[in-house]
């Protein structure tokens, strides 16, 4: 008998069922909504992948040399690079952009020890409309989907990559390591790096502050004013967007602003957010704006969307 292979596993019966009626409900959500599905293929040459958002995810994609002579070719990690080449090249001609998707994705290696190494990634990318009226169309979808599947209590947490921008400009640590230090909620964490750069005393306790969790809309509007015009840019965006899904959305999903939401990748430019529900300890989906990704793909326009696994979500739901 074949060893399986680590991380992979076939689906059958109820499981497969049950996929296929979980996806079919989201691509109905999205087709009411306006957007096309797209099927790109599982194999795409390395350097599509890796540009844009896929470089945050080169060590995790699979390359090999195509026996048929077409030279290195590369399985998909993540599908946003796929859509990105898509809307850069065979749909030049469209300004405007509201794409889905929702397809295998494979890890080079699983996210935790015991985590598998396959997705079944599905999302959608609004491209070529900047600003609120494109980040609250994507986040009222996302919030519909999370319903669509049966989640208790649902809720969506809103961040601006901005915010984290603006308080260590002057650092000399990476944004990436600044990142993973505030994502991790840790004050602990965080103080040995602080205490060892060159930042001032107020954007130190702001951002122990984002990690102790006190980062919050009241929070949020009081530090206005007291670090840098950056800041506030992004604050004032931030709470304008929450206050606004968050009245659409009263009564069936809750909308919290969060300064310690961080984005998984740095493609992101500005808002971020993750969706959440009761009894689920991990973010069932992840979205954001990333206006200046696809200008690494040949084609300059702003983009938001958000994408989620619907093994993850059936994991949860049949548990």
């Amino acid at each position: 008998m074949d060893r399986p292979i680590i991380g992979l596993d076939d689906a059958f019966g109820v499981r497969a069922k049950s996929l296929r009626g979980l996806q079919g409900r989201l691509l109905a959500l999205f087709d009411e909504a306006g957007f096309d599905e797209v099927i790109p293929p599982i194999l795409e040459r390395p350097d599509t992948l890796k540009s844009g958002a896929g470089r945050f995810l080169a060590d995790q994609t699979v390359v090999f040399s195509d026996p048929a002579g077409a030279g290195l070719l590369a399985i998909r990690s993540d599908m946003t690079p796929q859509i990105a080449r898509i809307a850069a090249t065979r749909l030049q001609s469209k300004d405007i952009l509201k794409l889905c998707y929702s397809g295998t994705v494979m890890l080079a290696r699983p996210v935790s020890r015991r985590g598998s190494r396959q997705q079944w990634q599905t999302g959608v990318e609004y491209l070529g409309v900047s600003g609120a009226e494109g980040d609250t169309e994507v986040m009222r979808l996302a919030a519909t989907c999370m319903l669509a599947a049966g989640f208790e209590q649902p809720v969506l947490q809103v961040g601006h990559i901005g915010l984290l921008k603006a308080l260590v400009e002057e650092s000399s640590v990476s944004l990436e390591t600044w990142r993973e230090l505030i994502a991790r909620r840790s004050p602990d964490d965080l103080s040995a790096t602080i205490t060892s750069v060159n930042i001032s005393e107020t954007n130190r306790q702001v951002l122990l502050d984002m990690a102790s969790g006190l980062g919050d809309l009241a929070w949020i509007e009081a530090q206005q004013g007291r670090i840098n015009d950056t800041f506030d840019a992004a604050a004032q965006e931030l709470v304008s967007l929450v206050k606004q899904v968050g009245s659409q959305l009263e009564g069936e999903v809750q909308v919290h602003a969060d300064a310690a939401v961080m984005p998984r990748f740095l493609y992101h430019s500005g808002i971020v957010f993750a969706g959440f529900a009761a009894g689920v300890p991990q973010a069932l989906l992840h979205g954001g704006r990333y206006d200046t990704m696809m200008a690494a793909h040949g084609r300059d326009m702003p983009a938001t969307g958000f994408s989620c696994d619907l093994w993850a979500w059936l994991d949860v739901v049949q548990s």
